[in-house]
């Protein structure tokens, strides 16, 4: 069964307050064809930080105190993800060359999406291929969560998020049973060195997005 991808992320985890509350102004400057929004976080240690959201079209890019987000929201299925990572690249190309000394310590793809699930038969797919149903029989509820540690040029978690839930057809308004898919690919926590910077996103980002192609690609062929 196909993944319904209904969005993808590209971030960059960090500690960006001193960028928000000194430069504000610069960030707002190089996205000037974005709406934006605008929320007030109160950090521990009492600092006020404005988080930062602009949108154009399908396209969120968040200034968070700990992270930034380049988000692409999937308008056609036949959305190719080689695609949108020339997209967040060239937005992370441009915030490089505006603020080039701003990094992060960790970096990661998340992708979200549903499969459909009519009359359970993702479930029993699911439930037969990966051998629940040998072990357990018939099932007609699914939740599960597995992380498969990976080690490429840093080591990485490989977590797929498979839940039960209900989406909603914009045109028809019909709702159906689905499964939705998390698939998040990401450096480890307990590595906290500032090393992964904007410029550097075409050095740092292949890995995670073959690993994801690849979980894709195994999530369809065991629904």
């Amino acid at each position: 069964m196909i993944l319904n991808k209904v969005r993808i992320s590209f971030s960059i985890i960090g500690n960006f307050v001193d960028l928000l509350v000194n430069n504000e102004q610069r960030i707002k400057n190089m996205l000037l064809d974005y709406e934006i929004q605008t929320k007030v976080d109160t950090m521990p240690n009492g600092v006020e930080v404005k988080s930062l959201l602009f949108t154009n079209k399908n396209i969120s890019i968040r200034f968070l105190p700990v992270r930034m987000d380049y988000v692409f929201n999937f308008t056609n299925p036949r959305n190719e993800l080689d695609d949108i990572y020339q997209k967040a690249l060239e937005f992370f190309k441009l915030f490089s060359e505006i603020f080039p000394d701003f990094g992060g310590n960790r970096i990661a793809i998340l992708t979200e999406g549903f499969i459909e699930n009519k009359n359970d038969q993702a479930i029993v797919s699911f439930a037969d291929q990966m051998g629940f149903t040998k072990c357990f029989g018939d099932c007609n509820e699914i939740s599960f969560k597995i992380n498969t540690p990976i080690e490429k040029k840093e080591s990485l978690n490989s977590v797929l998020n498979v839940n039960m839930g209900m989406a909603k057809n914009n045109k028809t308004q019909e709702e159906m049973r689905v499964l939705m898919v998390a698939i998040d690919v990401n450096t480890l926590m307990n590595h906290q060195t500032v090393r992964f910077f904007p410029s550097n996103f075409n050095l740092d980002f292949p890995e995670l997005l073959e690993i994801t192609k690849q979980r894709i690609s195994e999530v369809e062929k065991y629904a």
